[in-house]
């Protein structure tokens, strides 16, 4: 049933991806102190919490509004990951060390909130969780507890990944970074080729329905 709980928990969980919000998470807080990390990782959570249920009430309306389709947004969503992963895969480690005395980068809104946590996978399967639960109240309400017990989870994953920092060090951590840019820039271009394709698909059906 599309509309039980644990449907709805998997769906978030698979879309919004936990762990690899934590490797990224690893990778772009390595010049933070513990009190930083811990502070960016519940920080990011708070605000890519926001986003999601925010989007879901929405997110539906806006992009109609405004004339974008959902594979238009899965596309520009998939962009913006595709330079996120290109920044994880070139990195350079001497950069965070060039200025002792500067503060690191915060990465809490950007990439980390949007678009790893939410990412254009994540919107997009809230608002269509919402747009099939919006006449019960209850089973909205049944939406918004899992998608906060997902966010937990990813707020938990990310805390971890402190501890496997450590265990890995820095240049086991270099090493992991530059694999999930790999893998995160090829979660990107799928996005991008599914929105091509759904682009395609639906401009052929648009095109048959004109001529018939």
């Amino acid at each position: 049933m599309t509309g039980s709980p644990f449907y709805v928990f998997v769906t978030l969980l698979v879309m919004i991806n936990p762990i690899e919000a934590a490797a990224a998470f690893a990778t772009m807080t390595t010049g933070n102190t513990e009190v930083e990390k811990t502070q960016i990782a519940l920080r990011s959570t708070i605000i890519a919490g926001v986003i999601l249920v925010a989007f879901g009430f929405i997110g539906d309306a806006v992009l109609r509004a405004l004339g974008i389709s959902f594979p238009a947004f899965r596309i520009a969503g998939g962009l913006l990951l595709l330079r996120v992963g290109f920044s994880m895969v070139f990195a350079d480690p001497s950069e965070k060390s060039a200025s002792p005395g500067a503060p690191a980068a915060d990465p809490s809104v950007f990439p980390l909130a949007i678009p790893i946590i939410t990412g254009p996978g994540a919107l997009t399967a809230i608002v269509t969780l919402m747009t099939r639960t919006h006449d019960a109240p209850i089973q909205v309400i049944v939406l918004l507890l899992t998608a906060l017990l997902v966010m937990v989870l990813t707020y938990l994953t990310m805390r971890f990944s402190m501890t496997l920092t450590r265990w890995l060090g820095a240049t086991g951590v270099d090493a992991v970074g530059r694999i999930m840019g790999i893998i995160v820039a090829a979660i990107a271009v799928q996005l991008v080729a599914d929105g091509v394709l759904e682009l395609v698909h639906g401009g052929t059906l648009a095109f048959a329905a004109a001529l018939g």
